[in-house]
């Protein structure tokens, strides 16, 4: 009859793979295409079972992680993104490829010439973004006198008093008119205030009875159109 020792002498305790280590280097894209960097890695893990290929499952985990961390990073946020590798990392569950991540440190290096690109291309970016800034307040601007100052005479001076208060002068002569008749191109709404005023000036030549006659015959016209509603308007007046 065996003894209690025996049970485990006929099935023993598997022995684990003690650990091992790997340093390697490789490189790291940047967010700017051309540049990259120069990442150094030192790894320690253990196998939880016989492991042929412990080391390559371990070097492309951390460098399939790494990239995709640094993908969206510049090479002038070398200290950053180093500090986040090194934080991210030695963080990551390999169960899954049967090992047991011990520890993982990365430090990074940058190319002189990727620096200066990087930072380059930031001033140009920085000089555009400005550019379509002022082009964009310019419109805004030059609508807002285009379309609400200009178009008014007497915006238009109130805006020139507020602006020019020792040129007094300026705002006695017909520039003002001038301006806004050019911005709204004579066009419908010129054409109809130029319409109004020579009425207003006709009819104010008239007597009492030459202005109801007058009136009566608008009256007509206005019904003649299918605008009995300003004929009513007009014989009311």
């Amino acid at each position: 009859m065996p003894g209690f020792f025996d049970v485990f002498r006929s099935n023993p305790v598997p022995v684990l793979p003690g650990p091992d280590q790997d340093a390697f280097t490789d490189r790291l894209p940047a967010v700017l295409p051309g540049t990259e960097f120069v990442a150094t890695f030192a790894t320690a893990w253990q196998p939880l079972r016989k492991h042929d290929r412990a080391a390559a499952t371990v070097r492309w985990c951390m460098l399939d992680a790494a990239r995709r961390i640094a993908a969206p990073r510049k090479v002038t946020e070398r200290t950053m993104l180093e500090a986040e590798l090194n934080t991210r990392l030695p963080q990551m569950d390999l169960t899954a490829s049967h090992l047991r991540l011990l520890g993982c440190t990365v430090s990074l290096t940058v190319d002189a010439q990727a620096e200066q690109d990087t930072k380059t291309v930031d001033k140009l970016t920085r000089e555009l973004r400005m550019q379509r800034l002022r082009q964009q307040l310019e419109q805004e601007q030059m609508g807002y006198l285009r379309d609400k100052v200009l178009t008014d005479p007497a915006t238009a001076r109130s805006y020139w008093f507020m602006h020019h208060p020792d040129a007094l002068t300026s705002l006695l002569d017909d520039t003002f008119e001038q301006v806004a008749a050019k911005l709204t191109g004579g066009g419908d709404d010129r054409q109809t205030a130029v319409v109004a005023e020579t009425v207003q000036d006709f009819v104010g030549g008239l007597t009492a009875d030459e202005r109801r006659y007058l009136l009566d015959r608008l009256g007509d016209v206005f019904v003649s159109f299918d605008r009995g509603d300003l004929a009513g308007r007009v014989l009311d007046a």
